[in-house]
């Protein structure tokens, strides 16, 4: 990688002859049989099988950060701490260790963001990014349990005041106690909690968990958030992920070419994106999810590009998404742009992998080892609702009935209309528009001209896959939506709209292009001031419904 356009995790003195592919895989296959056998020891060999798929991904995902973060001899320690935390010390030894697991923890983190820290000082854009972290602390912290818009969205739609009880669930209003806390948060996180038990604790019944398909993120905050503290690693994951969906922003504005205005006002308003807003405070993988929409696309583009220092980790990035989420267009987005840009084994490469990995979990993590699939049969379940849709769209379309073939198409984009904040969807029109016509006015080329066919790609294709996938969700969201459709389906769009926001302010408003992303933050908050329900408008499409 050059001078000019190092990534986040390849600024490094390593030399990248020394890494052998096959050795990497040895040591990670070493390392993951090491902690199945441990957890096997001390919990149960159940629980030390079911552990081996996510910890193989998770493993792979650190050691090649840390291989490609630092120095031989330092990654090798760095990785030890990623391996100590799998052992589940404080599970598997005594409760008393919670805080060596938080402090392992806190380390690995610690070094991402000192990577971080890195990347922007060598661009003096500390300010910038401080800003931007400042700014998601504070979205953050004033979104909490009765106040997390996810939390209240049921109560609002319902015009019914809050009666939470500390301790008790209320289900007229949808707001329950998170596992044996006081902690309010919405009566649906109870449905995830299944996804971190599993891998902790032997007689734990999951059969009627709705969710243990979507694994990861209940793996991944398994490995500290242990009982009566899930919701506090919960909350740290996704103010940690939703500062590495900004950075990720920020770089792919960097390998589009976007002057350094554009890629800080895509930066800061991404700090204020509605979706990261509404899920902070929910310990369920929706946030996360959000976050790997710009992480997936930031890997992608990496793999595009001629230096291919650490296609191990972009690859397990882009793959892991689909382990925490149903994202699956996202992964057919990574692999239209792979093809595109004449990477076509790894575009092959990826989906392959990931549907392989949910496979296996599927049929053998949970058939065989843990002994049920979850409740598949419930209508909230993943393959239900693709079921619906599927058998709906085909109905519409065999029996001609253009009524309701129009009915799905207007709410599936009325879905991706509100999910882009309706000004964000405006703003991917309106950049996909100005692109064709400076495209076609050769005559006078843009100082950014280059930029143009990426830019202009990734939107297209974010759009065109993000609407078709609209269209398709739209038979199921008549099922959990009073108006039909559900606009935080559509929010995986935000990188598109983000960088378009970006790009278009800073072309039109010059220096008062930094009016987006204040814009945006006031927006995010206008709950605070009571103006209006923004969950209401996000989560249902309504508008008008006050905050109560």
């Amino acid at each position: 990688m050059n001078q000019q356009s190092p990534t986040i995790s390849t600024i490094s003195d390593i030399d990248t002859s020394k890494i052998f592919i096959f050795k990497d895989i040895g040591l990670i296959l070493v390392a993951v049989i090491a902690q199945c056998w441990w957890t096997s020891i001390f919990v149960s060999t159940k629980v030390g099988l079911l552990n081996l798929l996510p910890t193989l991904v998770f493993l792979g995902l650190w050691y090649w950060f840390t291989k490609s973060s630092l120095s031989i001899q330092y990654s090798r320690w760095y990785f030890l701490l990623g391996f100590l935390i799998t052992l589940r010390l404080p599970v598997t030894i005594a409760p008393q260790l919670e805080i060596l697991n938080w402090t392992l923890y806190l380390s690995m983190v610690g070094l991402i963001g000192y990577r971080i820290f890195e990347y922007f000082r060598q661009r003096k854009q500390l300010i910038v990014v401080g800003l931007a972290i400042t700014i998601i602390l504070f979205n953050s912290f004033t979104h909490l349990f009765l106040d997390s818009p996810f939390t209240y969205s049921f109560r609002l739609l319902s015009q019914l005041p809050s009666n939470y009880i500390a301790g008790k669930d209320n289900n007229l209003t949808w707001e329950c106690s998170y596992e044996d806390t006081s902690l309010p948060v919405h009566c649906d996180m109870r449905h995830f909690i299944p996804s971190e038990k599993i891998f902790t604790e032997t007689s734990y019944d999951a059969s009627f968990s709705v969710f243990l398909n979507r694994f990861f993120y209940g793996y991944f905050n398994s490995l500290v958030g242990m009982s009566g503290h899930r919701w506090f690693m919960s909350i740290s994951v996704n103010i940690f992920l939703w500062i590495s969906a900004c950075v990720a922003i920020y770089r792919i504005g960097e390998i589009a070419n976007l002057n350094e205005r554009m890629r800080n006002i895509a930066m800061l308003c991404c700090a204020s994106s509605w979706g990261f807003v509404h899920f902070v405070a929910q310990p369920s993988p929706h946030m996360t999810a959000f976050a790997f929409a710009s992480i997936i696309l930031w890997a992608t583009l990496e793999l595009t590009r001629d230096e291919f220092l650490n296609d191990p980790l972009l690859i397990l990035l882009i793959i892991s998404g689909s382990l925490v989420y149903d994202i699956y267009p996202l992964i057919l987005i990574s692999s239209i742009l792979l093809f595109i840009y004449k990477r076509p084994l790894l575009g092959v490469l990826i989906p392959l992998l990931s549907i392989a990995l949910n496979v296996c979990w599927k049929y053998i993590s949970l058939q065989q080892i843990l002994g049920t699939l979850g409740n598949i049969q419930s209508l909230s379940s993943p393959s239900s609702n693709l079921t619906y849709s599927f058998q709906n769209w085909t109905k519409a379309i065999l029996s001609l009935d253009f009524g309701r073939i129009w009915q799905f198409l207007s709410n599936g984009f009325m879905s991706y209309l509100y999910g882009g904040m309706i000004f964000g969807a405006i703003a991917s029109t309106g950049l996909l528009i100005y692109l064709a016509i400076q495209k076609k006015n050769a005559a006078n080329p843009d100082e950014n001209q280059l930029l143009f066919p990426l830019l202009f790609t990734i939107t297209a294709c974010f759009c065109t896959v993000m609407l078709i996938a609209m269209f398709f969700v739209a038979a199921q969201s008549e099922i959990w939506s009073p108006t039909k459709f559900l606009p935080r389906f559509a929010f995986y769009i935000y990188p598109a709209n983000t960088l378009a926001i970006a790009f278009l302010a800073d072309k039109f408003l010059n220096r008062g292009s930094y009016f987006a992303p204040i814009l945006t933050f006031i927006i995010a908050n206008s709950t605070i001031i009571k103006i209006a329900s923004m969950s209401a408008f996000f989560e249902y499409g309504l508008v008008g419904l006050y905050w109560q």
